[in-house]
């Protein structure tokens, strides 16, 4: 099938120098949140770049508040799987073209990263759509129910959940085991709380941003351990399985 989805932007406010954020596109359902920094994780930015597995090009244009993002994927192209994006109803081209092969049968799910934004998503339940659909596309949601494939679902109630908490000294490995242990078990979805992680996913154009924090360590430190602490309130209100990383 030819698939369709539509993304509004709206930004919310920051005092932050460079506050918004919006990186819209499609991975799989074993990737974790970082759009477009993992191989089969295929975004694209505001910036006007795209990028899978960290590495970014130029594409397309720039777009910002009140701009409109299309989605396409078309499963139609012989081997590959051509995925393309339109700003207010206007083409940007090809992006990516991913032999099927590859991806080995695994579904493409939609993913948006966002920054201090509100985004509205358009599956195919509005009525009316914000621009024309390409000939030949159709929305997620009218896709019949046997070409959709499901998530991975989430525990039922709390008694379900796990929680793994690490023990050791720093510089023991804890956080190594931690990850390689998410990996290993991509069904459980597991949430590493801890300010490694944290600090892992506060990348600029899929660099770590301690390289540009020198002589200003504490300053991440203490902005991270900020993001750990409210991570941890609403974690307890989550039906999830998490590892808390942090000694």
């Amino acid at each position: 099938p030819q698939v369709n989805e539509e993304i509004s932007v709206k930004h919310l406010p920051s005092t932050e120098p460079d506050p918004h954020v919006v990186r819209v596109g499609w991975s799989l359902d074993s990737c974790s949140t970082q759009l477009g920094e993992e191989p089969f994780s295929y975004g694209y930015g505001g910036t006007g770049k795209k990028s899978t597995n960290c590495k970014f090009e130029n594409y397309g244009e720039t777009f910002a508040e009140n701009d409109v993002i299309a989605c396409l994927v078309d499963f139609e192209c012989g081997e590959e799987v051509e995925m393309s994006f339109m700003k207010n109803g206007k083409w940007l081209g090809v992006a990516y073209r991913v032999r099927k092969e590859v991806l080995g049968g695994r579904a493409l799910f939609p993913h948006v990263l966002v920054k201090n934004c509100a985004i509205e998503f358009n599956f195919g339940q509005r009525e009316e759509t914000y621009f024309s659909v390409p000939p030949g596309f159709t929305f997620i949601q009218h896709l019949p129910l046997a070409d959709r494939v499901r998530g991975t679902l989430g525990p039922k109630s709390k008694a379900e959940c796990e929680i793994l908490m690490m023990v050791g000294l720093p510089a023991a490995g804890k956080t190594t085991w931690a990850v390689k242990h998410a990996a290993a078990n991509p069904s459980k979805k597991y949430n590493i709380l801890g300010t490694n992680a944290i600090m892992d996913k506060m990348r600029v154009m899929g660099l770590r941003r301690q390289r540009n924090y020198a002589g200003r360590w504490d300053v991440l430190i203490q902005q991270a351990t900020q993001c750990l602490n409210r991570l941890i309130q609403i974690a307890a209100r989550k039906k999830r399985n998490y590892i808390l990383d942090q000694v």
